[in-house]
């Protein structure tokens, strides 16, 4: 500025040296540095990355005031499938078969459930008293475990002796939902395991018992959902 005499002045500003000062001073003058806001995807529970996604619209360019908009929307990963029928007629007493087409992977560290909707089928046609039975389970395939809390009836009948006197057969059916809530830190994936068992334990029941399973029919299915980072 000018002063007496055509003396000239430089008045340099005073800046606050508070670290919180965003305001610096440069060669070329007074800088105060911008703010670019942007959106967070889903992912990992740690970093930039969550079950919400966070959606963020800038304002337009010059405006003022710079208005953001700001959202998130709740976007956890799923998914369904239908199964296939797994044959327990050969396989050993409590021995686990794999449900086909059960398998599941689950793509993200995090919390998910598990549920399964199952449908057995039981027939004989000998005179005899036993028990038919099917069981299943949600199966981790990394840890070769079972999911507490997930192993499920799906039918147990108990017969007292005597086949349909007309076409010499009898059956029955059962449905169960297998259900479980399991934590994993890397993709993992899991399936449904079947497995039968007869009450008396004869050679004659185990021959003749015929035992199915299967999550593929219409009414059933087989689904997953995250539920928690």
């Amino acid at each position: 500025m000018a002063g007496p005499c055509g003396r000239t002045y430089r008045i340099d500003p005073r800046l606050d040296p508070a670290a919180c000062n965003a305001l610096t001073q440069t060669a070329s003058g007074l800088l105060v540095p911008g703010t670019t806001v942007t959106g967070i995807a889903p992912g990992t529970a740690v970093g930039t990355e969550r079950s919400v996604d966070v959606d963020v619209t800038p304002p337009a360019a010059g405006a003022c005031p710079e208005n953001w908009a700001v959202g998130a929307r709740l976007t956890p990963v799923f998914g369904t499938r239908n199964a296939g029928q797994a044959d327990l007629r050969t396989s050993a007493q409590g021995q686990q078969v794999v449900l086909p087409f059960s398998q599941v992977l689950l793509p993200e560290p995090g919390v998910y459930r598990l549920t399964a909707h199952l449908f057995g089928l039981a027939t004989w046609n000998f005179n005899g008293r036993h028990i038919a039975s099917i069981s299943a389970l949600w199966f981790n395939t990394a840890t070769n475990a079972f999911v507490p809390g997930s192993p499920r009836w799906v039918l147990l009948h108990d017969e007292p002796g005597t086949v349909n006197p007309e076409t010499g057969l009898k059956s029955i059916g059962g449905n169960a939902v297998c259900e479980g809530f399991v934590t994993i830190a890397a993709p993992t994936t899991f399936e449904i395991r079947g497995l039968r068992g007869t009450g008396d334990g004869s050679a004659l029941a185990n021959a003749n018992l015929q035992h199915y399973l299967t999550g593929g029919i219409p009414q059933q299915g087989i689904m997953w959902q995250k539920v928690s980072d």
